[in-house]
């Protein structure tokens, strides 16, 4: 099932009368706790970040950010979904307020699968809903295909789970509507990063244009943007995917791909993307014919950051999914 609309008549009234929320939902929340839970990979034990937020009785809900190398921090919108369950949030190794050691193996994407089950044991998660964003949905994926047994459903929000297909699929129509008669942007990020050709200033630009088209339609960045920015563990991004556009993937998720392990995946999957995303409407559709039971929502008017582009508009349907699984 494939919603082109993403704003349910149910939400609708609540965000005529609450205008000012989607401002409100943006800012770093007032954590009920925060603390580390203690994550032992290969006999070294390092400490995780973790901030929970919540006032009601349902399930629980885990927030797994986007990067790789990124954060918490614009992902805040779902504290939303706070008045009615507890929402945790979590920096990743090397990232945000965890640990960062110094260790470029810890960064693969087979040892952040197994990274969740450290946050499920040491807060002792049952019976809980697992939401992802861009990185955090294969995240999200490959630790549940691995540990599926507290799981009640998974949200994946502007999924990527097959890095081969974004390469030759995706990527390269995003660069031919980057490319323009007066200036070919695609070409100025192929030569530099790619060939080592080009002027860092003209790159920049280029990439630029490219972060408004498809990343984030919200200018100035608003607080949530910046603290991510500030936050990120450049090392890791460069490690994982290698370039600074994204629109080539050279680092080791160049193969990554869990669409497979979708297909295993026996609870309720929610997926939304932007109308203008880089993980683009028609590779969110192709993504979900990999899912047995499956709810999507295109989020008109936004990027990539669909949780700062239009954080009220996501929230909708994500609270309408919730409470379909548990209802």
């Amino acid at each position: 099932m494939f919603d082109e609309t993403a704003t349910p008549q149910t939400f609708k009234g609540l965000m005529n009368k609450e205008q000012k929320s989607a401002k409100d939902i943006l800012l770093e929340p007032h954590y009920d706790s925060e603390g580390f839970v203690d994550y032992t990979y290969r006999g070294q034990t390092h400490k995780l970040w973790y901030g929970i937020i919540g006032s009601g009785h349902k399930a629980p809900a885990l927030v797994l950010h986007g990067g790789p190398g990124g954060n918490h921090h614009n992902l805040v919108a779902f504290q939303a979904l706070a008045d009615e369950r507890d929402v945790i949030f979590y920096d990743q190794l090397g990232c945000g307020k965890s640990d960062r050691p110094d260790n470029q193996l810890l960064w693969t994407a087979n040892r952040y699968f197994d990274e969740v089950r450290a946050i499920q044991d040491g807060l002792r998660l049952k019976q809980y809903h697992l939401i992802g964003h861009s990185w955090g949905t294969m995240q999200a994926v490959g630790f549940v295909a691995k540990y599926p047994k507290e799981i009640l459903s998974v949200s994946l929000h502007s999924p990527i789970l097959s890095f081969p297909y974004y390469i030759k699929h995706v990527a390269e129509k995003l660069k031919k509507g980057l490319n323009r008669p007066d200036k070919k942007f695609a070409q100025i990020i192929d030569d530099y990063e790619l060939n080592g050709i080009g002027k860092t200033s003209d790159y920049e630009k280029a990439c630029m244009e490219f972060i408004k088209k498809h990343v984030t339609h919200t200018w100035p960045l608003p607080e949530a943007m910046k603290r991510l920015i500030a936050n990120r563990n450049t090392i890791i991004h460069d490690i994982m995917v290698g370039s600074g556009s994204e629109l080539n993937v050279l680092g080791n998720l160049r193969t990554a791909d869990v669409t497979s392990q979708l297909s295993q995946i026996d609870v309720p999957v929610l997926m939304t993307c932007g109308e203008d995303d880089l993980c683009t409407p028609a590779f969110t559709k192709w993504q979900a014919e990999f899912a047995k039971d499956i709810r999507c929502h295109i989020i008109q008017a936004s990027a990539h950051m669909s949780p700062v582009d239009k954080p009220l508009e996501l929230i909708g349907p994500q609270k309408d999914f919730l409470r379909e699984v548990e209802g």
